[in-house]
């Protein structure tokens, strides 16, 4: 059986160079082969010289010191298109992105265009923010308790065998500006444990080493769920479904998932849940 691939996207350009840096040290952790795309558009394509465009790449992404396959692909199209389009070949398991610019054309990552590339890939997506020193030792997954976000845990779990996964869930008292009572806030936490104890105990039923998971609530925004976890360590990925109910539920990609992209610092591996979720 050949070995998985991550695909790592980059536009030859400065800001790319966390994802390829993150794609070397997951190719040696996980003993991946890398696959290195970038796309070129239709005109770009047609008068394309390859022995270039592999010698630019090298230039780009470094030499490899540890013996990893190394592929290059150079997908053709609207780059947000393009490389959604590569990354549903059967044999990629990840695709690697780095931050980009805001209100640009080509800034396919972060903002709308990577609304479109969540949503047309069911392969998970990493977005990498910070520059990689370390292997991930530990995974902040938030949850709103529904089988998508149960899939996104379980898949960055196997994923990232040997990070310790904190499980945060974000909540709050229903009509709160009306609500003068404590008790209602009691009896609202004690319905939202009762709830994550449930969905603890179906997740490791399915995924046994999630047995050693810790879990939080946190009352307020799914931010303020996420950053509660970071507290622990903040060079921990935060994992997020891309469709979900209730504090996580999705519009597109969701309201809330690209808000997350945009606001928390951590890197963010985001799943497309859709076919969890059935």
């Amino acid at each position: 059986m050949s070995a998985p691939i991550i695909a790592v996207a980059t536009d030859f350009s400065a800001r790319a160079d966390r994802a390829i840096d993150r794609g070397w040290l997951l190719g040696s952790e996980l003993d991946c082969t890398i696959r290195f795309l970038h796309a070129l558009d239709i005109d770009d394509a047609e008068t394309a010289d390859r022995t270039e465009l592999d010698r630019k790449m090298r230039e780009c992404v470094g030499e490899d010191q540890s013996g990893l396959n190394v592929e290059f692909a150079y997908p053709e199209g609207n780059p947000p298109k393009a490389i959604a389009r590569a990354c549903e070949a059967s044999d990629v398991s990840l695709l690697v992105v780095g931050p980009a610019r805001y209100n640009s054309l080509g800034d396919y990552f972060l903002g709308t265009s990577v609304d479109y590339v969540l949503r047309n890939t069911t392969k998970p997506v990493l977005v990498v923010k910070n520059r990689p020193r370390t292997p991930y030792r530990q995974i902040v997954a938030g949850t709103d308790f529904s089988v998508g976000s149960a899939h996104a845990i379980i898949t960055a779990a196997r994923m990232f065998p040997d990070a310790a996964v904190h499980i945060v869930h974000a909540w709050h008292v229903p009509f709160q500006a009306w609500q003068q009572d404590r008790y209602v806030a009691d009896e609202t936490a004690q319905a939202e444990m009762e709830k994550m104890e449930d969905f603890f105990a179906e997740l490791t039923a399915r995924e046994t080493q999630l047995a050693r998971a810790t879990t939080e609530l946190v009352q307020g925004s799914a931010f303020q769920a996420i950053n509660a976890g970071l507290k622990r360590d903040p060079c921990a990925l935060v994992v997020l479904g891309s469709h979900g109910t209730s504090g996580f539920r999705q519009a597109a990609i969701g309201s809330v998932t690209s808000d997350l992209l945009r606001s928390v610092e951590a890197d963010m591996l985001v799943v497309n849940v859709k076919d969890a979720e059935g």
